[in-house]
């Protein structure tokens, strides 16, 4: 795999997240099943990072050399996400701060800040082999359609218009792009205890990412069985993911 083409594909499952824009212009799609899927699309990723990439840095370095990288992705994503205020679309903040900066301000800061957090993770799953990088990119892609149909009312709420929120959903393929590329150039050259130590750090960089996108889903929903079901369910299909190939 060449870094074109992991930047690419990395575009590519940023960029789809229109499509999930489109899906909600088109289609009205109630937000139980949207918290369904969101919350199913969040169990895959967990099963990737915590049954793929996660045993493949503890192999390649070590329990040391694993530990560090993934507190310190954690670590770091948690400070980045305090200090760049931000939302996923669904939640409701009653911090003055928040109400005092527009919507579709902190919906661009969040996708932003997953689609970082994702492309670097690829970038690490392609350079540790190609069956992690094409699986993540099939998680991201499986994330990300849901999430261009919860942002897109609240980015067209605060634009004129649909379509330059639409644009923005397009542009989402860039940070992925930037950081799949910029992380498969720097991990390829990488022995292997350095390469163990920066996957770790991108799968705790996703990790908090997701948790974080997952605890406002869980307190705002009554119906705690159906998240169980639809964790459980993206879970099971990251695992025949991963059994496959």
């Amino acid at each position: 795999m060449d870094i074109l083409s992991v930047a690419g594909l990395g575009f590519l499952a940023g960029a789809v997240t229109v499509v999930g824009g489109l899906l909600g212009m088109l289609f009205r799609i109630d937000k139980r099943w949207l918290n369904f899927l969101l919350t199913a699309t969040t169990g895959l990723a967990l099963a990737v990072i915590l049954l793929g990439m996660l045993p493949a840095a503890l192999e390649m370095g070590g329990v040391g050399y694993t530990a560090l990288g993934f507190i310190l992705g954690g670590v770091v994503f948690m400070v980045t996400g305090s200090l760049f205020p931000h939302t996923y679309g669904s939640e409701r903040y009653g911090d003055r701060l928040y109400s005092i900066l527009k919507t579709r301000s902190l919906v661009i800061a969040g996708l932003i800040l997953y689609n970082i957090a994702a492309g670097l993770l690829i970038g690490a799953g392609f350079a540790n082999s190609l069956k992690f990088g094409v699986i993540m990119v099939l998680a991201v892609i499986l994330q990300n359609i849901p999430r261009g149909v919860a942002i897109r009312e609240p980015l067209s709420d605060s634009m004129t218009g649909s379509h330059r929120g639409l644009f923005i959903m397009l542009l989402a393929g860039v940070p992925v792009l930037i950081g799949a590329a910029a992380t498969f150039a720097a991990l390829t050259s990488m022995v292997p205890a350095f390469l163990s130590t920066s996957t770790a750090f991108c799968s705790g960089a996703l990790l908090f990412i997701v948790a974080d996108q997952m605890i406002p889903i869980v307190k705002g929903y009554s119906r705690m069985h159906e998240i169980a079901v639809a964790l459980f369910l993206g879970i099971f299909i990251g695992v025949l993911m991963l059994g496959i190939g």
